[in-house]
């Protein structure tokens, strides 16, 4: 560490070290050549200059020959500064491979030691574009760094983001290796974590096989393993590919999915209306890619609120009724769960005029989501809705909505309009590893946000809380049998693990539902009880929340339970629910305020006190 900040620092400011040394060694010699020598007479400056000038090094002497020896170093600094990265690098090679401990590794971009099938195997998005995960691994090590030792494994990093990676302490290793010596290269067998994001999501989960294998003697690496595109991730099995024993270790995610998760915990589309019994949310969705989809299916699964009213979007793109076709292919009851109205037109040509027909609408936006991968095709349609609703407002026709903007990795446009431009508080820059801007800052936020949604510790307290209450349910009752998915959490299938997710994230729904909010203890609001009302209000809402989750999944009404054929009995209205199957909703959100406990948290009434 200390040696890359030396190394780092003498090729940051060698240069003009050596350009100062040089003009400071000059002047010394032109002074030197001014003075008169016994039997000569003085010289005048510009002559003193000349002589310096156009001296000889071998016949110099004094400050000349040292003015003569700084421009040979300068002249030289070029090798100097390609040794200063080469002797660095091999460095960081040394003391990953013997000397990192308890590191994070992330291993990203394209491998090209079989580069004859590479072509066929790269993945692509919507567009046709090559996916590139490197900038996301960069910001991604560069926000772990404060926290915590990471290793970062890439093809090639630029000089200046390897400057900066060095400055953050990241041990940066730029050799193109096979899987196996990717992991000895990395020191994997005493690293604690292992973030395998690789262009291809073969590549990814062959690294975390490796990872796993026994051969690597290291039983407490926990690997984290990249699945791109949306459309594999959607239909990937993780016992397809590892043992049982091997599945408590390993969290598949999904760049998108974890950026829609995010960004609606950040930014939730309720907030005006969270408290009503009448109006509906509205979100403006401008860009139905993978980040969009996502977004959907994440408002679809948590957008069951107080109001009972299902959440409606406004969708636009420029191949938006296609995008939105495929979307129905895979998740045919979403249109069930969400009103959408699509808006077929090309992000640059959106009007004024456009902006008028979706803004004044029966239904008032409560937020914009501007999710494109284009920063400047984000900037110019927040500015446009943020300079319009402002006029409606200044006309006394509704309020202006929060607008949303995705920051993709190595953008800078966005943050500087976040910083300074006129959106008076209601523009807000979201970056999936970077935090929020334009908003001060929540928990999650920041330096390792992106593992903390990978992080299952509350979904698995949850699912465990199900588990014990069940077989409690069979001591009191003997003969009966234990619920399906009474499992361990390794053995959960991932849709039962994303349910036990789901259910975390929906729960400040609720709170807002009923005027709370979750604060740490101790923070001077005293803890909250619900009502007899509230809680079954939060019932209902979680029933309605769990139906939905379980049709996206494809399950369907039977009045008999059949898991192999997704068939559930209680996929009815919650009002024709039998109390005891009532109760278990109401369990649930008491659950998770016990959970809350646990880790130090309680609910307490927000500043406006009861909603309604």
């Amino acid at each position: 560490m200390l040696m890359k900040r030396v190394l780092v620092f003498v090729e940051k400011w060698g240069l003009l070290l050596l350009v100062l040394c040089t003009g400071i060694a000059f002047g010394l010699a032109v002074n030197e050549e001014m003075r008169p020598k016994p039997g000569d007479e003085a010289v005048t400056l510009w002559t003193a200059i000349l002589n310096t000038a156009t001296s000889d090094s071998d016949s110099a002497e004094g400050w000349a020959k040292r003015m003569h020896l700084m421009v040979n170093v300068t002249l030289a600094w070029a090798a100097i500064r390609v040794y200063m990265a080469t002797a660095g690098l091999k460095w960081d090679n040394f003391s990953a491979r013997y000397l990192a401990r308890s590191h994070v590794i992330i291993v990203a971009g394209k491998a090209d030691s079989n580069p004859a099938d590479q072509s066929a195997r790269s993945p692509r998005n919507a567009l046709g574009q090559q996916v590139d995960k490197a900038a996301l691994a960069i910001d991604l090590a560069l926000s772990m760094a404060a926290t915590q030792a990471v290793v970062l494994s890439l093809k090639s990093v630029d000089e200046g983001k390897r400057s900066k990676l060095w400055e953050a302490g990241v041990t940066v290793l730029t050799e193109d290796m096979a899987m196996a010596d990717v992991l000895q290269a990395t020191g994997a067998r005493r690293a604690s974590m292992l973030i395998a994001m690789r262009d291809h999501y073969g590549d990814n989960i062959t690294l975390t096989r490796a990872a796993m294998a026994s051969s690597l003697d290291n039983p407490g690496l926990e690997c984290k393993c990249l699945i791109e595109p949306l459309s594999v991730k959607r239909s990937f099995r993780l016992e397809d590919y590892f043992e049982t024993e091997s599945l408590p270790r390993i969290r598949v995610f999904n760049e998108s999915e974890l950026i829609a998760r995010r960004v609606m915990q950040a930014y939730p589309p309720d907030t005006p209306v969270a408290a009503s019994d009448e109006d509906g949310v509205h979100v403006l969705l401008v860009g139905l890619g993978s980040v969009g989809q996502s977004i959907l299916l994440q408002l679809a699964r948590i957008g069951h609120y107080r109001s009972g009213k299902k959440p409606k979007a406004t969708v636009i793109d420029r191949n938006v009724k296609q995008q939105w076709r495929q979307v129905l292919e895979a998740y045919p009851h979403l249109e069930s769960l969400l009103s959408v109205e699509t808006q077929e037109l090309k992000i640059e040509d959106v009007s004024t005029d456009d902006l008028d027909r979706w803004l004044f609408d029966e239904r008032p936006v409560t937020i914009a989501y501007v999710c494109t991968r284009d920063e400047i095709a984000n900037l110019r349609i927040a500015r446009l809705l943020l300079t319009r609703m402002q006029g409606r407002e200044s006309e006394g026709h509704g309020r202006v909505a929060d607008v949303v903007a995705l920051d993709p990795p190595g953008g800078c446009v966005l943050s500087d309009y976040a910083a300074h431009g006129r959106h008076q508080g209601h523009f807000y820059l979201f970056s999936l590893v970077g935090g929020s801007a334009g908003r001060p800052r929540q928990a999650g936020d920041g330096a390792g946000s992106l593992m903390s949604d990978v992080d299952d510790s509350r979904a698995r307290q949850f699912h465990e809380g199900y588990c014990t209450k069940d077989r409690l349910e069979c001591e009191k009752n003997p003969g009966r049998q234990p619920m399906p998915f009474n499992l361990p959490w390794a053995d959960l299938p991932e849709t039962a693990r994303d349910a036990n997710r789901i259910t975390a994230d929906h729960f400040e729904v609720k709170m807002r539902a009923v005027g709370c909010r979750i604060v740490a203890r101790g923070e001077g609001s005293e803890p909250t009880v619900l009502s007899p009302d509230e809680l079954e209000m939060l019932a209902r809402m979680e029933h309605d929340r769990w139906a939905a989750d379980r049709s996206l999944d494809g399950w369907k009404y039977d009045p008999v339970r059949d898991n192999k054929r997704k068939l559930h009995p209680n996929l009815v209205p919650y009002d024709d629910l039998t109390e005891p199957i009532k109760q278990l909703d109401r369990d649930s959100v008491l659950q998770m305020v016990e959970i809350l406990g646990t880790e130090g948290l309680v609910i307490t009434r927000s500043a406006s006190g009861q909603p309604g």
